[in-house]
């Protein structure tokens, strides 16, 4: 934000400004005090209250102190003075207003002067902190913001390039594979990763769209992403079956890269199997407020250990690789997951997903 130029010759003197004005309630506090003194005399009630009216202008001179040490940018350090000298002018208006009302009645107000005085820098001190909290909000988000357009830089170039070079290897390595006879045990594992490579991209992808706040949750047909991903995934592993109990028009919240989370779990489903001719079960059914989609498996389960930290970011194990980035979707969805053994054997991970409210 542009600071105006009469401002910007200002804010230079934001503390002094505000330990003007400590200093200037210290003197009109002394004044009441004496006041009261030559009124009352001399009494617990008048030494209470000056040392209440002191005492809150020793706060204001903690801010202009606070001030002169803190790092805050030039419009960040303003906008504490604004707060400041707003929240006191707005306290001291309503106790005058109050008094006003009060002698309109024909009341009689004594004592008006101390409450002003306390109120008003009560204000002030009050409008400073929320000053402060302000500033250091603005300028955390002002960081968020640097740091997430450096991510997104660094992501779409990373992207592009790994992408790119991927789309090469698979290139010469098919036409390597045409031109060379007995070669398909070394070629085929490279297919394989670059294959695995360009999907890990393309999932980055979807997850930076949803992480940089380009897609946000809005109601969608699931059942046609979960159909579309098996399909992906018969494809892809033809030695696989996998059978489907999906009813039609299944509603939730979420963004394009939901299929990431289906895609994900069935490849695990898959990957990890110790037979060469898996079988998975997908279900997907509507809830009562959800829609539950189930991926089970006949393989050798999940060992208990691995489930304990399953959903961490960090799993070491090649078992349930794939599961942090569902968990982070579905956090992102407001969803849930569940993983727990199949009977008689394998592996079940239950993904819960909200549905839109009714219209």
């Amino acid at each position: 934000m542009d600071v105006p130029a009469w401002e910007r010759r200002l804010v230079v003197h934001a503390p002094s400004l505000i330990v003007v004005l400590a200093l200037a309630v210290a003197v009109v506090s002394v004044a009441n005090f004496v006041a009261d003194i030559e009124r009352l005399g001399v009494g617990i009630g008048p030494v209470l209250a000056l040392a209440l009216c002191l005492s809150l202008s020793a706060g204001l001179l903690w801010l202009g102190r606070w001030l002169s040490t803190s790092d805050l940018p030039l419009a960040d350090t303003w906008s504490v003075v604004r707060w400041c000298l707003g929240g006191m002018a707005a306290f001291v208006t309503l106790s005058s207003l109050t008094v006003a009302v009060r002698l309109l009645e024909g009341r009689a107000v004594g004592g008006a002067a101390f409450g002003v005085i306390v109120v008003g820098t009560g204000g002030g001190i009050g409008g400073g902190m929320v000053g402060i909290y302000y500033a250091r909000a603005k300028r955390a988000a002002r960081e968020a913001d640097r740091r997430r357009d450096a991510l997104v830089f660094l992501n779409s170039h990373l992207r592009h390039n790994v992408l790119n070079a991927t789309q090469v290897i698979q290139g010469y390595t098919g036409l390597l594979g045409e031109r060379t006879e007995g070669t398909e045990e070394y070629l085929d594992p490279i297919e394989r990763r670059s294959d695995a490579i360009a999907a890990l991209i393309e999932d980055v992808k979807r997850l930076s769209d949803v992480f940089a706040g380009e897609q946000e949750p809005e109601p969608m047909d699931v059942s046609t992403r979960v159909l579309r991903a098996v399909e992906d995934v018969r494809s892809a592993y033809p030695e696989a079956t996998v059978e489907t109990d999906v009813e039609p028009e299944l509603y939730v919240l979420a963004t394009d890269a939901v299929s990431a989370v289906f895609t994900n779990l069935l490849r695990n489903a898959i990957q990890h199997h110790d037979h060469s001719d898996p079988t998975v079960w997908v279900v997907a059914e509507r809830g009562e407020r959800t829609v539950r989609v189930s991926v089970a498996d006949d393989g050798p389960g999940i060992r208990d250990d691995v489930k304990a930290h399953l959903f961490e970011s960090a799993i070491e194990s090649g078992e349930g690789r794939g599961i942090a980035l569902v968990k982070t979707l579905l956090n992102h969805y407001g969803g849930d997951i569940e993983v727990r053994d199949n009977d008689p054997r394998g592996t079940e991970v239950v993904v819960e997903l909200r549905r839109p409210p009714a219209r």
